[in-house]
This record gives structure tokens, C-alpha cells and sequence, in this order.
């Protein structure tokens, strides 16, 4: 029998599939002209969320686009399989790192409900993205049976978080109670997920305007963003609904196969 605590167990998936942190001035550097495109990206998004040139991130034609490059990932990860080559890993992380961003910061601030994904059953003016959503999340799920391809590779918040933890050479052992936090947010997104389908009138909670949205979100974001740079892969490992999905994913194979290795 295998009997691993959860942390281990989520340092082994995370960093068994080439995502250990590793230090160095590259990564550092790489990770501040990350910081400094992903902060003027934001600032002109949140000054100006309806500038005509932001409309292209709304539009189906970069929907379709996204879709495109989600079938493309998982075509290239089977032409390495039968080639033994494929595109470097580092390469693969600023192609959909810069192509995904807006994927998710762009529904924060234009979503009906201020919650992005979550609520477009109920939503009064669906967008490409709501109805985009179950492709996508099939798609990162897919990916990442597909040898973590999604988690490891392509995720920009994966991506930004690993950089983060290029910066310090050492850093906390995360707290073992912290474990049980990834599955209530995985619990409570798939309960949001069904809420529109009764009609729950609490939902009117999250419509534009009913609490200081910009506020709260940048306060979590930052806290988030500092944490990550003391504990690797923080958002991932405790926040991420398709993380830990993954990790279930990956309980389930050591369970059924004994195998402790996830490369």
C-alpha cells in the first residue's frame, strides 16, 4: 500500500512532470519581463477595458483561435511521441503563455457575474468565452492526461508561478492543513457550476456591482502572487480547480498501476 502525505505527493506531481523550481539569473530575468508585460497589459486593460483594440480578445475569431492552439498542443505532444522531438519546453511556455493571458484576466473585468466561467448558464449576455468554456476545460483536462502538457508546459499562471520561484533559493515548507483547501475551492467551483441550473437567487451576489470587484481582486492577487514567491507553485498546488483535478487524476493512477514515478 502507498501511503504518502499529501505533500509529498503533490511535490512529486508537480515536480515530477519538469516542473521543480530551479534558481538562477535567467529565470529571473525571464520572470521580470514576464512581471513588467503582464503588469502594462492589466493597467491598459483596467483603464480602458473597452478600447476598440482590446475588442479582438472578445471576439470569436481569437476564440476560435485559442481552440485551434489547444488542438495543435495535443497533435504536437503525439508527434513527439512517434518522433521523440518536439517543440522545447521553454518555447512551448511563452507561446501559450502570452496567447492564454487574456484567456484569463480579460473575463475578470468584462463578465457579467465577475466570476469567469462559472455562472455563463445564467448569464444574460453570453460572450465567445462562455460559450467557449466547457472546449477549454476539456481541453486543459485532456492536455494534461496527455502527459501534463497543460500543467507543465502551457498555463500561464503555471508558467508566472514557476518563474516566481526562480527568485529565492529557498523557501517554505508548505502547512500540511493547507492540503484540504484545493479540494473545498474544486467542491464549491463545480457547486457555482450547478447553481444556475436551480435558479439560486444568492447568485445575484456576484453581478457586476454588488461588492468592490477591483478592490477584492487585487487584493487576492497580490497575496496570491507574494505567497508564491515563498512557497513554489502556490496557486497551482492550492487554487487551481484543474490542478487539483489533476492530482486527483494522478491518485487514481498510482492507485490503480503502484507507480510512483510521473514521468
Amino acid at each position: 500500500m502507498l501511503f504518502w502525505s499529501d505533500n509529498i505527493f503533490r511535490r512529486a506531481v508537480w515536480e515530477g512532470g519538469g516542473m521543480a523550481v530551479r534558481s538562477g539569473g535567467g529565470l529571473s530575468k525571464l520572470f521580470l519581463v514576464m512581471l513588467l508585460g503582464v503588469t502594462v497589459f492589466a493597467w491598459w486593460m483596467v483603464s480602458d477595458p473597452w478600447n476598440p483594440l482590446l475588442n479582438f480578445f472578445w471576439s470569436d475569431t481569437y476564440a476560435v483561435l485559442i481552440q485551434v492552439t489547444l488542438v495543435a498542443a495535443a497533435v504536437g505532444w503525439v508527434m513527439k511521441r512517434i518522433l521523440g522531438q518536439g517543440v522545447p519546453r521553454r518555447g512551448l511556455q511563452w507561446f501559450y503563455g502570452i496567447l492564454f493571458f487574456p484567456v484569463l484576466l480579460f473575463p475578470l473585468l468584462r463578465c457579467h457575474y465577475k466570476v469567469p466561467y462559472v455562472f455563463c448558464r445564467a448569464c444574460p449576455s453570453p460572450c465567445p468565452w462562455g460559450i467557449s468554456r466547457t472546449f477549454l476545460f476539456n481541453g486543459f483536462l485532456i492536455l494534461n492526461l496527455l502527459g501534463r502538457s497543460w500543467c507543465s508546459n502551457l498555463c500561464p499562471f503555471g508558467t508566472f508561478q514557476e518563474l516566481q520561484s526562480s527568485i529565492f533559493r529557498k523557501h517554505l515548507r508548505q502547512p500540511s492543513w493547507l492540503s484540504g483547501v484545493a479540494y473545498f475551492i474544486l467542491l464549491a467551483t463545480l457547486g457555482f457550476y450547478l447553481a444556475p441550473l436551480f435558479r439560486w437567487p444568492w447568485l445575484n451576489w456576484f453581478d457586476v456591482g454588488n461588492y468592490d470587484f477591483v478592490k477584492v481582486t487585487a487584493i487576492a492577487a497580490l497575496l496570491i502572487m507574494l505567497t508564491a514567491f515563498l512557497i513554489p507553485k502556490f496557486w497551482c498546488r492550492n487554487l487551481c480547480p484543474v490542478g487539483t483535478l489533476h492530482l486527483l487524476f494522478m491518485r487514481l493512477r498510482i492507485k490503480k498501476t503502484g507507480d510512483k514515478h510521473f514521468r
